[in-house]
């Protein structure tokens, strides 16, 4: 029987697997186990991926999502990454990056468009419940910017950036990485390239591959949209209900206008658990909550569905390996 997939999913593809010492002792935090470390094709819920990152930036580097960012590319992005190297040229290149992101990643946005002077690459998470997601905009935006040097094999770097998130004390790696001015406090996480980006060669391109490659691409797309789709509305509407406790599938059905079957029938049709569903939901929000609001932990547990702090807690537990206590006193000082 295949393992029920989560909310929000993205593939880690190999990124673990090349550091394992660097990642493991912040996994269980983070809400992982340990089996990322040995599966190249391992799918993990998007908000837990995410969490793993600012863990890093708050007890590694601050910097860390650019600096992993900046690597070589080529063995991190698994298929999505193949797709947009055997790209016969750069316009198709972009429009891979684009049109198989949900591939790669789910609940996660990147468009690609022009003006009269420039290509702009515009990444964001759309998953109302990650808010926390410097490490993850920073981690992308410069591996986009990476994977366009490689392909094209030259010293290309962007004329601007811009990230949603405010300015962090010390710019220095950013100026480094990027070589150009760089906002914060921005709408979206962009890079800006003048238009004769679209003309450069690819040195990656391989035509036959990249053909293969794109049949299963539009198979996966189109699975990986149906269930983000379906996943991403229940998700919200699991959110909603859960301060008022009544979340069970017949409940949450019932809010839809469908019987409780037919739910269940196109949640099984996605490989989809309600009750796994529910869980990751309220994994995701408590991270959130415990991390960066100001409610007490009595009120986290009530506005999460539980009737008693303790069984709060010993989720909380379950799902990091930290009590609820623990785990506030590490984000607020890290």
């Amino acid at each position: 029987m295949s393992k029920p997939r989560r909310v929000h999913t993205i593939y880690t593809e190999s990124l673990f697997q090349q550091r394992l010492k660097f990642f493991a002792p912040f996994l269980r935090e983070a809400g992982l186990d340990d089996s990322v470390l040995t599966r190249a094709d391992c799918a993990v819920p998007l908000s837990c991926f995410v969490a793993l990152w600012e863990l890093l930036g708050g007890k590694v580097d601050p910097d860390i999502g650019l600096l992993i960012g900046s690597e070589p590319t080529r063995h991190v992005l698994g298929a999505y990454g193949h797709v947009v190297r055997s790209a016969p040229d750069l316009p198709t290149a972009l429009a891979c990056m684009s049109r198989y992101i949900v591939v790669h990643s789910q609940a996660t946005r990147l468009d690609v468009h022009f003006t009269a002077e420039h290509v702009v690459i515009d990444y964001q998470l759309t998953d109302p419940t990650i808010t926390q997601r410097r490490q993850d905009a920073e981690l992308s935006i410069s591996l986009i910017a990476t994977s366009l040097r490689e392909i094209t094999d030259s010293e290309l770097y962007p004329l601007r950036v811009e990230f949603e998130h405010a300015a962090p004390p010390r710019t220095t790696v950013h100026q480094d990485t990027f070589r150009c001015p760089v906002a914060f406090s921005a709408g979206s996480n962009r890079l800006y390239y003048g238009l004769d980006l679209l003309d450069r060669p690819l040195i990656t391109a391989d035509a036959r591959l990249h053909v293969a490659l794109v049949a299963g691409m539009e198979e996966q797309r189109q699975a990986r949209l149906a269930e983000s789709d379906l996943v991403g509305h229940l998700s919200q509407v699991i959110a909603a209900r859960l301060p008022h406790g009544d979340v069970s599938l017949e409940q949450v059905a019932r809010s839809e206008g469908m019987s409780a079957r037919t739910l269940q029938r196109r949640l099984g049709e996605q490989q989809i658990e309600f009750s796994v569903l529910v869980e990751d939901v309220r994994r995701a929000l408590a991270l959130e909550y415990v991390s960066h609001s100001g409610h007490n932990l009595t009120e986290v547990a009530l506005m999460l569905g539980y009737s008693e702090a303790s069984s709060f807690s010993r989720a909380f537990r379950r799902w990091t390996q930290l009590t609820p206590q623990q785990y506030r006193q590490r984000a607020r000082s890290a």
